[in-house]
């Protein structure tokens, strides 16, 4: 619907002034949960377990650390496995 305002003279879609801040609300939920992957940088969530993560793109399947972001190796695994 559209409501009209006599001051200001122009008109709100409710219906698009609500999907705009559910996805404003969503891109801020998506930038507090996910980590972009270091090779293609798709968003990724962490849902627990280790801190071994691979992308989930298919194109990409990069393996790397969620702590420190660098492609998977001994080091991560012996000092922050589980952090």
């Amino acid at each position: 619907t559209f409501g009209a305002t006599a001051a200001t003279g122009y008109e709100i879609d409710e219906h698009a002034a609500t999907q705009a801040r559910w996805e404003e609300a969503s891109k801020a939920t998506i930038k507090k949960t996910t980590k972009p992957c270091p090779h293609c940088h798709v968003p990724v969530e962490k849902n627990g377990g280790c801190m071994h993560m691979k992308c989930p793109r298919p194109q990409c399947r990069f393996e790397w650390c969620w702590n420190c972001g660098l492609a998977w190796n001994r080091t991560c695994m012996g000092d922050h496995w589980f952090d």
